[in-house]
């Protein structure tokens, strides 16, 4: 138990907090598993249920809607069978279809019968009849195929038209067992929404009612024609689906087919209302437990007070050192495991003021030291700089002016002694060539090592000669903005903007590899700002410390020594910016 208490997340805490939390994690575990149980069976049982009521009405519901078929095509095959009726597709005369229309009138007796028609064996109209409140037309061009049998009667497919649906009761009229004619009868499927509302508290669990024909081609919710209802990913399970309509919003649903027509019925049923009482049950578990452990945590926290009395003055106590303060003696006078810890919690006080006393020394003592390097540093780089500035000069003033005398010495000896030996000549000239070279050579290293612009002519115009000279070596392009036409500032924070320029351009052309440099430099009233930013491919920058990074380290110790900032934004495959801020100081 000892050794789970160490391995556990629960070291942390108090012996005062961990005995209830303890069994706060049993209890809770126990009513868990007790309420999951408990709650998976109710639930299976609520949708066994409901599956068990959903087929029911769905049979009952197809029972109903088939017999109503039948009798609608008995009523129909009645009428077909009246004398009127085959007097007119016999004779055609007139007297005798106004009978026949007087028998398609009492056809017409319901609200939903929109029109009957009597037809000859070609499915031409002999006769209708119609409400005169509906003016519409059916397209009839489903009938063209049709091949009536002697004696049968047949329901249609469900058509839509505008905002109706219509179904037609096909009947055809024999004599002498020859078919003459046919009588279609044409019926609306239409309800209201509140009549659907009723239905659906009739029917219980949300229930949704879709009528469609066998061959899907057409859906309703008997108000208007939808879109199937069931997704293609719908869960099928032997006439049953399992399936959502939106988040939160699962049903179950049955589809059955109806006799006697090409139709097929749907109910859907809310998943969360059949679950309702499984849903109940869980909330009436989840309290009892939550008061069950509430009773657990109160008693046990009793105990555990009781038993942890005496180690609060040891809690005090190292609550005071956590806060950096010494801690007095703790008096603890017992020979328990109690008393031995007091004891050492007192060595180890006196242990950590001393170790706190020798550390802050430490401290102060490397502050000291960190401040005398960077005096230090830079002290060296101003020295550098001054021997670079020395050096640059005597190698310009100094060997140039050595290698130009040598140049015009060979110059007066190619002149003199050209003519008479071609040998001579050539060699001369190869020596005056020699010349120049190393004198352009003498001119790149004092440059390199002190432009003379960045003295003469100041920042500005000594950033953008190095971003020329930068361009021609590497054929990196460099574009370089300046928003400040004049700027004056002190030659320590020019000479560490200039030089921190540099290393940026050759960290781009050693590592970047980019193709173009964008640098702008501008200020405000109290700052300059110049920013460097490359099209490279960057890197990461919180793994740099695993790299040498000497010349980032560098520019950011020259940054601070002039009182600036450096900092360094870069993702790999994304570029990589300089940004370089500096106070404004004027000599």
């Amino acid at each position: 138990m000892d050794a789970l208490m160490r391995k556990s997340a629960l070291r942390g805490l108090s012996i005062q907090q961990r005995v209830p939390l303890l069994i706060c994690i049993l209890l809770i575990c126990a009513m868990v598993t007790f309420s999951w149980i408990s709650y998976i069976g109710v639930k299976k049982a609520s949708m066994k249920s409901g599956y068990d009521r959903l087929n029911t009405l769905t049979d009952q519901l197809s029972t109903m809607l088939s017999q109503s078929m039948q009798n609608n095509i008995t009523t129909t095959r009645t009428a077909a069978s009246t004398p009127e009726i085959k007097q007119c597709l016999l004779t055609l005369e007139p007297h005798t279809c106004t009978d026949a229309l007087v028998q398609l009138d009492k056809i017409r007796h319901d609200t939903t019968t929109v029109m009957v028609q009597l037809l000859d064996v070609r499915l031409r109209e002999i006769l209708h009849s119609s409400r005169k409140a509906i003016e519409t037309r059916v397209n009839f061009d489903s009938l063209n195929s049709f091949h009536a049998a002697k004696d049968t009667g047949a329901i249609g497919k469900i058509y839509p038209f505008k905002d109706s649906m219509y179904y037609a009761t096909t009947i055809p009229v024999t004599d002498n067992k020859a078919t003459i004619g046919y009588i279609v009868k044409w019926r609306s499927i239409n309800s209201t929404p509140d009549a659907l509302e009723r239905l659906s508290q009739l029917l219980g669990a949300k229930a949704k009612l879709y009528l469609a024909n066998v061959d899907r081609s057409l859906w309703t919710d008997m108000v208007k024609p939808i879109s199937n209802p069931i997704p293609e990913k719908a869960d099928f399970r032997s006439n049953t689906y399992e399936y959502s309509h939106g988040k939160g919003n699962s049903v179950i649903a049955a589809e059955k087919p109806i006799r006697n027509t090409p139709w097929l019925i749907l109910i859907e049923f809310s998943e969360k209302t059949v679950l309702e009482p499984a849903t109940t049950y869980l909330q009436w578990i989840i309290l009892i437990a939550s008061i069950l452990v509430g009773i657990g945590i109160f008693i046990t926290w009793i105990l555990s007070r009781n038993i942890t009395r005496p180690l609060n003055k040891l809690t005090e106590a190292a609550s005071i050192i956590a806060s950096g303060n010494d801690s007095p003696a703790v008096a603890i006078h017992r020979r328990d495991e109690v008393g031995k810890l007091a004891r050492a919690f007192n060595a180890m006080t006196i242990q950590v003021r001393n170790a706190k006393t020798d550390l802050e020394q430490k401290v102060v003592e490397g502050e000291q030291m960190t401040e005398q390097l960077r005096n230090l540093s830079a002290h060296l780089q101003n020295i550098r700089e001054q021997e670079r500035i020395h050096i640059a000069r005597e190698m310009h003033d100094e060997l140039g002016q050595l290698l130009t005398g040598f140049k015009m010495d060979v110059s007066w000896l190619r002149k003199r002694y050209a003519t008479d030996n071609p040998d001579i000549k050539e060699k001369l000239t190869e020596m005056e060539s020699l010349v120049n070279d190393a004198v352009s050579f003498v001119r790149k290293i004092a440059a390199e090592l002190r432009p003379s612009i960045l003295d003469d002519l100041g920042l500005i115009p000594a950033l953008e000669w190095q971003s020329r000279e930068f361009q021609k070596r590497y054929g990196i392009q460099v574009d370089f903005t300046s928003k400040v036409q004049d700027l004056q500032t002190s030659g320590l924070v020019a000479t560490g903007l200039f030089r921190m320029y540099q290393e940026s351009l050759t960290n781009v052309a050693r590592h970047s590899e980019a193709s173009e440099v964008e640098s702008v430099l501008q200020t405000t009233a109290t700052h300059i700002t110049l920013t460097i930013t490359d099209n490279g491919k960057g890197f990461d920058i919180n793994g740099t410390g695993e790299r040498k990074t000497l010349g980032l380290l560098g520019m950011k110790e020259r940054a601070f020594m002039i009182g600036g900032k450096l900092d360094i934004i870069s993702k790999p495959g994304e570029g990589t910016t300089v940004s370089i801020k500096v106070p404004k100081v004027n000599d």
